[in-house]
């Protein structure tokens, strides 16, 4: 059974450390979370999701770096394994009830995104 959200709110205590703490992005250094990375171990399937709304695009460096990790995990993935990718889901607005969806800027509906993430 899947695991209920606990809190409703995101803890941003960490991301606050590693903006004080770790080298400025002056250096080089880069920062991303990822959204999601939804599997399925019976299936041997995973896939890695980045969420935005409000129309957001990523920015050129997140979007390298993702097209990176992407390449990467596609050159070493076990052969038993299927990988279907790094995909952007953008929400014209927040969700499916106040606007459009988009996966990898090729609009949605729910039920289609459902199927592309089901794996």
């Amino acid at each position: 059974m899947t695991r209920k959200e606990l809190t409703g709110k995101r803890n941003l205590q960490f991301s606050q450390w590693i903006r004080d703490m770790l080298p400025d992005s002056g250096t080089g250094f880069l920062v991303s979370d990822l959204d999601f990375i939804l599997f399925n171990y019976k299936a041997k399937t995973i896939i890695l999701i980045e969420i935005k709304t409000r129309s957001a695009k990523l920015r050129e460096w997140q979007r390298r770096l993702f097209a990176n990790l992407d390449k990467w995990i596609k050159k070493g993935i076990d052969n038993d394994w299927i990988y279907f990718g790094y995909h952007v889901i953008k929400f014209e607005y927040t969700f499916f009830n106040d606007g459009k969806c988009f996966f990898d800027d090729k609009e949605v509906t729910e039920s289609e995104l459902i199927s592309k993430l089901s794996l």
